[in-house]
């Protein structure tokens, strides 16, 4: 819906002053700050409260905004971003490998912001690769190595339905980077599942074996990065409650992993916004998570952002948001980076 500037300027206001605060807001408090006077902020709010973008707890108190209010200012917001130039953000080169890049990038954006960074990696499936290795950690235990055509790499453990031999594995890896380097795993894992039907009989084992490994869906599944949680514990806008809820569920990862990747996200470069509540995670109920694409190879592998309170979040978050996935998407496609 479409608001008045003063519309606009009593919500930007009031959200300001609730964050800070974290009590309800009265119209004196606001035409305190605003050049309208009380009886005009007060009809204003109860034109406001009429259209679900602030609410009251009893009868005499002040107002609180809900989320139609937060989503809107945050959307007015995103319209600013593409009319800003990106600062340079501090190097984050200091690691070859996919986690120490991530980790790098997500402790920074989680400094700038005050908020957790997270990195959802879709799946390693879509990334064309230079080489594979495959190394037996264990029983029925096995880590696989992609390094990509630009040198980062991303490993990956996982369980295994046989316990396969040091002899079975380097075999394997051996096939995968004389046959498909320079292609996705997808499509070697295509390649591979068709094989299974025609190649001669000697071939046909180590074809099966492959495809059985490569489909483990510890293997094919997303996986989450998070940084920077200490910010929520030292938040004093959120309940304790809340905070051990939160907190438990990035201990999972799992489960908001599972949601994160079935959010069909398209092609566009700007941030995204999603409450906590949208999830069906109760936990995540007061927090706000804000991401924005990851772009490999013109293609998005996966979502950069943060979660934090839902009442904190404002211009800067956003384009904190916008500037380090941006920003990670070039890292990840720059030559320099080759080992």
């Amino acid at each position: 819906m479409w608001l008045s500037k003063r519309h606009a300027a009593i919500l930007d206001h009031l959200l300001h002053l609730y964050a800070r605060t974290h009590h309800p807001v009265s119209s004196r408090d606001l035409s305190a700050r605003l050049p309208f006077s009380d009886s005009t902020v007060r009809k204003e709010l109860q034109w406001l409260e009429s259209r679900g973008y602030v609410t009251k707890s009893s009868a005499s108190s002040g107002r609180i905004p809900t989320n139609l209010a937060i989503k809107y200012c945050l959307r007015q917001a995103l319209h600013d971003l593409d009319d800003q130039l990106d600062p340079a953000p501090p190097p984050v080169m200091r690691h070859q490998d996919f986690q120490g890049l991530s980790d790098d990038c997500l402790f920074q954006l989680s400094q700038d912001t005050s908020y957790v960074g997270f990195f959802l990696l879709r799946s390693i499936f879509d990334l064309r690769f230079r080489r594979i290795r495959l190394v037996k950690v264990g029983n029925h235990r096995v880590m696989a190595v992609v390094q990509s055509m630009h040198g980062w790499s991303v490993s990956r453990l996982f369980s295994t339905r046989e316990n396969h031999s040091d002899v079975s594995l380097r075999e394997w890896q051996d096939l995968m980077n004389r046959e498909f380097a320079g292609k996705s795993l997808q499509a070697a894992f295509r390649s591979i599942r068709n094989r299974l039907f025609r190649d001669k009989a000697q071939f046909l084992r180590i074809y099966r074996e492959l495809y059985y490994l490569l489909s483990n869906e510890d293997f094919m599944g997303a996986e989450l990065f998070v940084k920077g949680t200490q910010n929520i514990l030292d938040s004093t806008l959120v309940d304790p409650r809340k905070i051990k809820g939160l907190l438990q569920a990035l201990e999972e990862k799992a489960r908001l992993a599972r949601f994160l990747n079935d959010i069909q996200q398209s092609a566009a470069s700007e941030p995204s916004i999603l409450f906590g509540s949208e999830t069906g995670i109760s936990d995540l109920e007061d927090f706000l998570l804000i991401f924005s694409n990851v772009i490999y190879q013109q293609r998005p592998i996966g979502n950069m952002g943060v979660i934090g309170p839902k009442f904190t979040a404002g211009r800067d978050t956003l384009s904190r948001v916008n500037l380090y996935s941006r920003h990670f998407s070039r890292i990840l496609s720059r030559r320099s980076v080759e080992v």
